[in-house]
């Protein structure tokens, strides 16, 4: 595919910005051509002939753009049908599996993945690659919407990329480079602006109104991370207007965006106008842009001092994520909740959120992932190249032979050199994020500890009292959830004030002991709260200790003294899960630490 120079695209974009307001007659005729008129006349077809699956198949796919996604499940379940009564497995199973996959994804159902799988089993058995680009977009949408696994979902998206390669549909390529671009707004990383800009002007080239509306809308959200907010509102404005004549479903995406870039301008009201009017098209709005909306609305009345009505809207966010298994944006909920809690005062709520954020965060970095992932954007820029080259761009080089062994040569050097300082920069730039991340944790959790240990003080002589009263009753009865507080704070205080976990041999018997209670209550407490047992729960105190102590420049205790200090018995266990919990080995954090420190000294 073609690729047009930075100059060249940064002009096309102007002057369709430019005559955009002259021309929406045009585009109106071209929006609805593309998705009602389409679905009105393939539904006037299945009435003549309701056992016909292509036109069943077509349906399920113009609804999926829709984002009608109960639609999506009505048409997929008759097309399975049929292809079961016919044993039609090529064709209508195949894309019923696929339909059905992707709107379970977007509507929260985890048994989405058992028709993707079915989906993937059948596209391999046929070497169909047009279908294999829907399920790996699926599995995708899966992994970033269920799991709020990026890297899984990227690995996919890419993997659907070199399908619809292999399957010469540049449609369902499009699609997959904006659903890229939206993993890397989900990661803050405005880096995925190119994509955006692809599936823009790809758009453009095959005239579909689906395609403009998703790369305007990414390409608003890449301006928005750059802060080019006045470069991000034309893109929302047409993203606004193909929305508006194709009665797109997910309008609050829309007025979610608009909402952020009048916010970071300064225009708080505006910005709250766009949010309501974005949550009260709820009834139409998935998940995921439920809870933005409700958290940037939050964030917009924690600004103006309106905490409790902030809180309550986290909440609310906080619900719909467990409720309709979504986990999107559920990490910037809790950093706002915890946020909240600090401005009121409550510091031991907010450290209690910090605490939850940091543990549902550290997963997030994966080294190994990282590269994979590298690896993959590097194949895709420089298959695209290739094709770029293949279709005329460097045709001067065809004239000599020899010139174009030469430089072919060249190419691959500067290819292979440049992969290796990309993958350098990136593990060395994901190696500072995570360390930022955790100096920072570091220094809000000592701030609140220390506002949380000034408060207890003067409740000390009230505190041992209840704990007296309460702790007679844990042996005779069943824990109610205000026991189940009372301990979990107790236990809490055990680990964060007497540092238990130091210990080489701690057992949860040993654990029970000192709380006055039995194990099975303290394992019920354990994974209620946290959602982790015993040894997860302690190992975590563990590696946040190693964490505070490698985060040290000055200190250079061995790294075997670290881990015993800390608790652990083995130097590969603790390499094991400090690998595991942060992302890096404790020896590279280490020496990103001292690194930093005599950048910044």
């Amino acid at each position: 595919m073609p690729k047009s120079s930075p100059i060249q695209i940064s002009i096309k974009l102007r002057l369709k910005i430019i005559i955009f307001s002259t021309i929406c007659i045009l585009l109106t005729c071209q929006a609805q051509e593309n998705i009602l008129p389409a679905i009105q006349q393939q539904e006037q077809i299945l009435k003549r002939n309701p056992k016909d699956v292509q036109v069943l198949k077509e349906l399920c796919f113009l609804y999926l753009h829709k984002a009608d996604y109960r639609k999506v499940i009505e048409y997929g379940e008759e097309l399975f049908r049929i292809g079961y009564e016919k044993q039609d497995y090529e064709y209508s199973l195949l894309y019923a599996h696929i339909a059905l996959g992707q709107a379970h994804v977007m509507l929260g159902d985890s048994s989405a993945i058992n028709h993707l799988g079915q989906a993937s089993l059948l596209g391999k058995s046929t070497n169909n690659y047009s279908a294999l680009c829907s399920v790996y977009n699926g599995m995708g949408l899966y992994a970033s919407n269920i799991n709020k696994d990026y890297y899984s979902a990227l690995h996919y998206f890419f993997k659907g990329i070199e399908a619809a390669h292999k399957s010469e549909n540049s449609e369902l390529e499009a699609i997959l480079l904006g659903n890229i671009s939206s993993i890397y707004f989900l990661q803050n990383n405005p880096e995925g602006l190119t994509y955006a800009l692809q599936t823009y002007e790809m758009g453009h080239k095959q005239n579909s109104a689906y395609l403009i509306f998703i790369g305007s809308l990414n390409t608003s959200y890449m301006y928005y991370l750059r802060k080019e907010y006045d470069k991000a509102l034309p893109y929302i404005k047409e993203a606004e207007f193909i929305m508006n004549q194709n009665e797109y479903y997910n309008q609050g995406n829309v007025y979610a965006i608009y909402g952020m870039i009048e916010f970071a301008k300064g225009n708080k009201k505006q910005a709250i106008e766009y949010y309501r009017k974005g949550l009260s098209l709820n009834t139409m709005n998935q998940t995921s842009y439920k809870v933005i909306l409700l958290n940037e609305y939050a964030i917009a009345l924690k600004e103006d001092g309106y905490n409790k009505q902030a809180i309550d809207l986290l909440l609310k966010a906080l619900s719909l994520t467990k409720e309709e298994n979504c986990a999107v944006y559920r990490n910037q909920v809790i950093n706002t909740l915890s946020v909240c809690y600090e401005n009121m005062g409550q510091y031991a709520e907010a450290l209690a959120w910090q605490r939850k954020l940091q543990q549902e965060t550290d997963s997030i970095f994966n080294i190994d992932k990282e590269k994979m992932l590298s690896e993959l954007r590097i194949k895709y820029d420089t298959e695209r190249q290739a094709n770029e080259i293949r279709e005329g761009k460097l045709v001067l080089l065809q004239k000599e032979k020899k010139e174009q062994a030469l430089f072919s040569v060249l190419i691959v050097i500067l290819i292979v050199t440049f992969t290796l300082w990309l993958m350098y920069r990136r593990k060395n730039i994901l190696y500072t994020s995570i360390v930022r991340q955790h100096q920072e944790s570091i220094r809000k959790e000592e701030h609140l500890k220390a506002i949380i240990n000034s408060l207890q003080q003067e409740h000390i002589n009230t505190a041992a009292s209840v704990t007296s009263s309460t702790n007679e009753k844990y042996a005779a009865s069943s824990l109610s959830n205000e026991k189940k507080t009372f301990l979990f704070q107790r236990l809490e205080k055990l680990m964060q004030e007497q540092k238990v976990y130091k210990e080489n041999l701690l057992t949860k018997e040993r654990v029970a002991d000192l709380l006055e209670t039995n194990r099975t209550y303290l394992s019920q407490v354990i994974n209620e709260q946290t959602q982790q047992n015993f040894t997860q729960y302690v190992n975590s105190y563990r590696i946040q200790e190693a964490i505070r102590l490698l985060s040290d420049p000055k200190n250079d205790i061995p790294l075997k003294a670290v881990a015993s200090e800390v608790g652990f018995n083995s130097m590969s266990t603790f390499y094991k899960i400090f690998q595991d919990i942060v992302g890096i080995p404790p020896k590279q954090y280490r020496n990103k630490v001292i690194t930093m420190h005599k950048k910044e000294g």
